[in-house]
């Protein structure tokens, strides 16, 4: 469903924003420096017995300012209505493409924004089309997590999303077209978070199609300025047998759900959409950050 609308995702660690001291820039940085979670063999692994299958420890993306183990940064969508948000509401300058950043105290129109705007992220259109810079959140002195910035959605088709693709050519490749076989036996994904409902989704390269978890609230309307605690935050670990499919992965037509299948892989997504039945999901922030995938081996 969700369209990513940056050409490249290195790209984008030139857009990120910085408001007031929790949220920093992803400009100028670099994978491998400290924080970093692009770590080459960085691994722990552990026995269930003598003779049993050792898991390993896949860092993913440990800090949502840096490269990740595919060498793509976190990205953010939105949609309204279920079509691509209309931005051009909130920028008062070109929408075609610059080459260098825009000046954003002369070209937002952020009194409209404050009051409509599905995201309170600041706005960039260098090197593509216009779309929400990513911001990140202080998590210590070493990690920042990415982050969803109080989001507000007003109706059916309504959802925000924090996005990270395998690969640099975008969603049109997945982990086997990249030939990345690390994560054949995963078990399950674990990451730090704090703020909103969501969905986590593992989404093929074929849109609607998916596996999805649901992940509670660790509580309503928080505040992200103050910076919250480290000790805050929860963990939440995801069975690979726990995931559910969606499209053609659902069950129906006289078959089950169709098992994860890795190896489709194309994105991974933390997703907030409108619920009628649930009005306080519709208001909300989230950060995440330390994730990681556990695999037998």
């Amino acid at each position: 469903m969700f369209k990513k609308i940056l050409a490249a995702g290195a790209v984008i660690a030139l857009f990120a924003c910085s408001t007031n001291n929790e949220e920093k820039s992803n400009a100028g940085k670099e994978p491998g420096t400290p924080g970093s979670s692009q770590q080459g063999g960085n691994e722990t692994s552990s026995s269930s017995g003598v003779s049993g299958p050792s898991v390993v420890t896949k860092i993913i993306a440990n800090n949502g300012e840096y490269l990740s183990f595919f060498k793509t940064y976190h990205y953010v969508f939105s949609l309204k209505a279920s079509a691509n948000e209309d931005l051009t509401q909130f920028w008062k300058c070109s929408t075609e493409k610059q080459d260098t950043k825009p000046d954003l105290e002369s070209c937002q129109l952020t009194d409209k924004r404050d009051a409509d705007a599905m995201l309170q992220h600041n706005l960039t259109n260098q090197y593509s089309p216009l779309h929400y810079m990513l911001i990140t959140t202080r998590i210590n002195p070493l990690n920042k997590g990415a982050t969803l910035k109080q989001w507000n959605l007003k109706g059916a088709g309504d959802e925000v999303a924090l996005g990270l693709n395998v690969s640099e050519n975008n969603e049109t490749n997945d982990l086997k077209d990249e030939g990345i076989t690390d994560f054949n036996n995963v078990i399950s994904f674990e990451y730090k978070y704090i703020g909103g409902a969501h969905e986590f989704r593992i989404s093929s390269k074929t849109e609607g199609d998916f596996w999805y978890y649901e992940v509670p609230a660790t509580a309503n309307n928080i505040v992200l300025s103050p910076v919250p605690e480290e000790e805050e935050y929860k963990t939440i670990t995801i069975p690979i047998k726990d995931l559910k499919g969606m499209g053609s992965f659902a069950a129906g037509a006289g078959k089950g759900e169709t098992p994860l299948d890795i190896s489709q892989t194309s994105k991974f997504l933390w997703a907030v959409k409108y619920s009628a039945e649930n009005a306080e999901n519709n208001k909300n922030s989230l950060v995440i950050y330390d994730f990681k995938a556990y695999v037998e081996q």
